[in-house]
């Protein structure tokens, strides 16, 4: 294979987890996402549900990040990334995956073997998913998707200086509302397989 870990970043609601969880059985491999949040929050001694509410909180505004800084000069949305960072590398080093999100491609940008995804959808395609496979009520769903897509392009941005969205921090960008879930699992496996 030519790349053997694959990450995936994705807006909210555009099937990237599962495009993830398919990429990793059609590769027989293993598929991380919750994983790393859940494995983080036992490194920090806590619950996962903590760790969400530190990722929501989460802004691009230094002088947020400096009024949150603890004594070793680290906001508790820091400490969160640093552990996930090492989980994540602990992941990799462990063999072949798929990580879905947590800024798992920036985070592995050192390695040569690592595939950088990103997948993104139209709005009416997200909203139609969002209802069908999260049950978001109609009425909320479009504030729903934005705040999401807050919280993950602050998280990302916050870590890595980066714009979330910004197409040169990936290997594929694909649209799935265009080319549906599984041209996008096949595109991501022949790309990992060097085809």
């Amino acid at each position: 294979m030519k790349y053997r870990i694959i990450t995936i970043e994705r807006e909210y609601a555009s099937g990237g987890s599962e495009i993830g969880a398919r990429v990793g059985l059609e590769l027989d491999v293993p598929c991380y996402g919750k994983e790393v949040l859940e494995r983080a929050a036992e490194r920090m001694q806590t619950v996962p549900e903590r760790l969400i509410h530190l990722e929501e909180s989460t802004s691009n505004s230094l002088l947020f990040s400096l009024g949150m800084a603890n004594r070793d000069g680290l906001t508790e949305e820091g400490e969160l990334y640093v552990v996930e960072e090492q989980v994540i590398q602990d992941m990799a080093l462990q063999g072949p995956c798929v990580i879905v999100g947590r800024c798992a491609g920036w985070i592995l940008r050192e390695r040569e073997d690592v595939l950088r995804v990103f997948i993104h959808a139209d709005r009416e395609f997200r909203k139609k998913r969002a209802m069908q496979e999260y049950a978001i009520e109609e009425r909320k769903v479009e504030n729903v998707l934005k705040r999401f897509d807050r919280r993950r392009s602050n998280f990302y941005s916050a870590n890595t200086c980066m714009r979330w969205d910004d197409n040169r921090g990936y290997d594929l960008v694909l649209d799935s509302s265009s080319l549906g879930i599984m041209a996008c699992v096949d595109l991501i496996c022949k790309t990992a397989r060097g085809k």
